[in-house]
This record gives C-alpha cells, structure tokens and sequence, in this order.
C-alpha cells in the first residue's frame, strides 16, 4: 500500500509574520530548540496548496535514522553536516534542497531543523516557480479530517514548467463506493473511497475515507478522441466489483475557488426576456473580470498509475484486496473524539518509504479536460 505523497509545481506565498500560521515559527518546549515552517503553493489565483515542515534539536544529540540498506542507525548531531555522514543515509529520510546556483545548489540535510532553517533564509529571496514534494498526512480533529502535506524536498524550476497541485493516492474502492447521480447532468462522478494512512504506533496504519471526483464537464462529444479518452479512463473510474480493491492514482488537489464560465443560468428572467426579444445578447450581460465560484476542496481523478509501486503492482490496473469485506472494514479508522491536537501533531511524523526523486519531467495536459 503505497503512501499518498504529492509534487506541487507554481509561484510560492509567503504567510504575513501576524497569520495564525506563518512562515517560520521557533520556539522551546522542555528545553528543546523547534522550528515549524508553512507556506502556499500557487496552481493559478484562485487554487493554492499549502505545505508544512516541522523540525527540533534532538534531546539526546543524536539523529534516529536510515541508511542506503533500510537499516537503523544513529548519528551524532554535530557530524550531521558530513559528506560522508550525508551520504549514507538513505534518500527518502533527507531532504533535499536546491534553488539554484545563486542560493548554493543542492543541498542535502539529515535534519529537518537545519532545513527550515535554510529555507527560512532563503527562500524569501527566491523568485520564480518552485517544486515542492512531500508526503500527505490525513488527521482528525474534532469530527474533522484535516489533510497537511508535510514537504521533503525543494527544487528551482524553470518558468516553462506547468503549474501543478498533484497527489498519488491509492485509493481503496469498490462497486458501492461509486456515486453517479450527477453524470447524466454534469458529467460528474464521485468516489467514496478510501486510503492507508499510518495513525500511531498504537493503532499502525489504517484506512481512512477520502471522497474523490471525475469531472468529464469540459469533454467535446463530437471529438473522437476526447470519447476515446473518456472510456479509458471510465474503466479505472467505475469499478464493478463488490470486493474491496486498490488503484493507484495521480489526482488534482483543487483548494480555493474556481473560475465559472458565464452562461444564461447566470441571467434574471427580465435579463433572459430581453434576449429573446432580441434586444440584447448574451455577451452583454458578461460582468468584467472572471466569476468566481463558491470555495472548494477536492480531489480530481486525472489518471491511473499503472506500473509497480514497491510490492504492489499495478501494471494491469485494480488489484482486488485479500481481506474480506469484513476484514477490511475492521481496519477503517475509527476516531478518538477525546484526542489533543497536540497529540495529532506528533503523531504526524512519519517518512515514506517508496519516495522516488522528483521527475519534473511529465506533464498532464490531456489531464485538463478532467480537472
């Protein structure tokens, strides 16, 4: 079961020093130096993903750790900057850094302190796109879901590269989970879905419920190959198994408020009579400037993943879960309403395994007619 992570591509906001979330927040707890650090990845001016990190001098002054084989290991808090020290632990448990020849290159860090601190003197000064990826961690709060997506690492990007908020997601689905009471008017598909996530080491990993969207609105039925498009995707979409299973995919996170295209259900009967009458036209009734819908949060499917993920492989697309469906739903998350978020908080810690480095690479702009 692979671990949602995510790739966010755009420009970077920065939040004010007085938000209720800044940019870099350091302090002390038991004696111990922290550093949280938070800010916004622009998509386009209405959609932003919003990413986090969170550091601390270790009490001890050793790093926990993993080296190239996956294996424990302890390293002394002042060899950390070492080469060799660097290059012995393992990728996914570093983060790496890089914004360009003016601000050093890559850089490496065992610690996600020194990071935070680095990106605190830096990146105010970045200017252009930037790529920030990560894994997402799913948390409850008082009878809510909270989703944080937690970055390791940071690339420069050149101007060219297309703006993104993409997260992969394996995604826990069957029959019954499929909702397609709005795809005969809109072209609208929801899954009621679910996804692994790790809690704590008291409960490990379980399975939490996710809702997810394929939006076919934008797709030209006389275009013979947008049709083609369509069904292909329909066929990972619309499962027809009543047995739990599993797909990995690549979905578009949309956090804000979307542009709505203007159109006659937007006029008033008075506005609509003079139409007909032919005393206007639709255009001019247009406002100025673009129309914003109602804000959202959503995960769009754009497409499934299909090839192999550490020990699953999804080459052929769903792979049907061994446990029964009672099984499985003894393993969904079940809430503890009593829990501090202070707990949450540290309980959010955890690195993925199956992290690979960046591909900047891809692009998805088939993908524009489901997003």
């Amino acid at each position: 079961m692979a671990q949602p992570s995510f790739k966010f591509i755009g420009e970077i906001s920065l939040p004010k020093a007085e938000s209720k979330r800044p940019f870099l927040k350091t302090f002390k707890k038991n004696g111990i130096d922290m550093a949280s650090m938070n800010f916004g990845i622009k998509e386009s001016k209405n959609n932003m993903g919003f990413v986090e990190c969170f550091g601390s001098v270790p009490k001890n002054g050793v790093i926990k750790t993993k080296d190239n084989d996956n294996k424990d290991i302890s390293i002394n808090w002042e060899d950390r900057f070492s080469d060799e020290v660097i290059n012995s632990v393992a990728f996914y448990r570093k983060h790496i850094i890089d914004l360009g020849e003016d601000f050093g290159g890559r850089k490496e860090f065992i610690s996600s302190y020194d990071a935070i601190l680095f990106l605190k003197e830096n990146l105010p000064n970045y200017k252009g796109k930037i790529c920030v990826t990560g894994q997402m961690q799913k948390q409850f709060y008082k009878d809510k879901y909270y989703d944080k997506f937690q970055l390791n690492n940071v690339y420069a990007v050149d101007n060219e590269y297309k703006n993104k908020l993409l997260v992969t997601m394996d995604i826990y689905y069957k029959k019954d989970c499929i909702d397609k009471s709005e795809w005969k008017d809109k072209k609208i598909i929801a899954i009621d879905g679910y996804i692994s996530m790790y809690v704590d080491k008291e409960q490990g990993t379980k399975f939490m419920p996710q809702r997810f969207v394929f939006n076919a609105s934008k797709i030209n039925p006389n275009d013979e190959r947008h049709i083609k498009l369509l069904n292909y995707k329909l066929k990972y979409v619309e499962s027809k198994n009543r047995k739990w299973e599993h797909l990995l995919w690549e979905t578009k996170l949309i956090n804000g408020a979307e542009e709505i295209e203007f159109d006659e259900s937007q006029l008033t009967s008075a506005q609509k009579e003079q139409i007909e009458l032919g005393i206007k036209e639709l255009k001019d009734f247009k406002p100025n400037g673009a129309i914003i819908g109602e804000r959202i949060v959503e995960y769009r499917l754009l497409e499934p993943v299909l090839k192999e993920i550490g020990n699953e492989n999804f080459s052929e697309g769903f792979i049907e879960c061994d446990d029964t469906n009672e099984e499985f739903e003894e393993k969904i998350f079940v809430p503890n309403t009593t829990e501090k978020f202070s707990d949450i908080i540290n309980n959010s810690k955890q690195k993925n395994d199956d992290v690979e480095e960046v591909d900047l690479i891809e692009d998805f702009d088939d993908d524009d007619l489901f997003s």
